[in-house]
């Protein structure tokens, strides 16, 4: 945190008098102007009438220097905002993209187009496969040895267009926020974000329009091994999604190159549902593990971990309910492995934070098909 000095208390008795002493000055000559009387009385008692006029100009100098001072502030912010902006008044390649004459143009360093962080197009321009009218980047400083600046570089570019578009294979809703991360060249690194629209497979799925896709470099592990996710999705379908066999309500899906589904998390039974003996109520937490470590791990997607929560519990003929607090491991098959603390499944809950005695909404669980 940055420390600033707040103004005295003294300085806002000074500039408030300063006001009213210039409302009344502008008072003090309009009458002067237009009575005679007035006139008349101020020539018989000059002397006080200085004195008085001088009492009402010292504070009012004051308040009309401050604001002289804010209004050449002013003007400068100004300045130096027009400098930062700039249109294209002819066609122009700016790092490396094709731009029309009327484009706008935000750029970090006053005179270098290169280090522009935000684009606005007249007409589409093409930007790493997608049809962009506008373009934000968050640029990376190089230094020399000595800390003096010597240029910038994008790290991440996020477009917007029209419509719907297609990228990587992926339809995308243009009209959001299509995110990449960039090479210092600013060629493609990695697709990072966009929203989906609809008409989209993988995994054996038709994922629903407003599913957020994210690309991935590979969930990495304390023990130094990484799964080769390449995408993973937030699905947000207003019904439920059926994986394994079980109606899910808005789970996260990970995806390998070819898309393939590796695993799952963030999941809830969207039903009451019977499994391998076991009766989960709706609302039950899923998700897919590997147990194991390195490449001692069992193949994707491994086995199926429940987890009771919000007082509810899950009933077993034979054996006592599996309260919340504790998960049920099972084969994609349904039979039991074991019954585990949540913190030994690896399933955490977090704490949830109160702002004015409200308590945030649930999202709300996908409809049961």
């Amino acid at each position: 945190m940055i420390p600033i000095a707040l103004p005295s208390a003294g300085f806002f008795i000074l500039l408030s008098a300063g006001f009213f002493a210039g409302l009344l000055l502008l008072g003090w000559a309009v009458v002067l102007a237009i009575s005679g009387r007035a006139r008349r009385t101020v020539r018989k008692y000059w002397k006080t009438s200085t004195l008085l006029c001088l009492a009402l100009i010292a504070p009012f100098s004051f308040y009309a220097w401050f604001q002289a001072m804010m209004w050449q502030l002013e003007r400068e912010i100004r300045r130096e905002e027009a400098a930062h902006n700039v249109t294209l008044q002819e066609p122009m390649t700016v790092s490396g993209v094709s731009m029309p004459a009327g484009t706008r143009l935000k750029v970090q360093d006053k005179g270098l187009l290169d280090t522009y962080i935000e684009a606005s197009f007249p007409q589409a321009v093409s930007i790493l496969g997608v049809q962009a009218t506008s373009a934000r980047r968050y640029l990376d400083a190089e230094y020399d040895k000595e800390y003096n600046l010597i240029g910038r570089r994008p790290r991440t570019v996020i477009l917007r267009g029209a419509g719907e578009q297609s990228v990587l294979g992926w339809r995308c809703d243009a009209t959001q926020d299509i995110e990449f991360d960039v090479a210092p060249d600013g060629a493609m690194k990695r697709l990072t974000q966009c929203v989906l629209a609809a008409g989209n497979q993988a995994a054996d799925l038709t994922i629903g329009a407003g599913a957020v896709l994210r690309g991935s470099n590979g969930t990495v592990y304390t023990d130094g091994s990484r799964d080769p996710d390449r995408w993973w999705i937030d699905i947000h379908d207003d019904t439920a999604v059926t994986l394994f066999g079980l109606a899910l309500s808005k789970p996260r899906v990970y995806l390998d190159e070819a898309r393939k589904l590796l695993r799952v998390t963030d999941a809830e039974l969207a039903c009451p549902t019977q499994f391998g003996g076991l009766s989960y109520p709706a609302g039950t937490q899923v998700k897919t593990a590997r147990r194991g470590a390195g490449n001692g791990r069992e193949p994707y997607p491994g086995i199926l971990v429940f987890s009771p929560w919000n007082g509810q519990a899950a009933a077993r003929s034979g054996f006592d309910d599996v309260p919340e607090g504790m998960s049920v491991m099972q084969t994609l098959q349904g039979d039991v492995l074991d019954v585990v603390t949540n913190d030994a499944a690896g399933v955490f809950r977090f704490d949830t934070f109160i702002v004015d005695g409200k308590e945030p909404e649930m999202p709300a669980r996908a409809r049961c098909p």
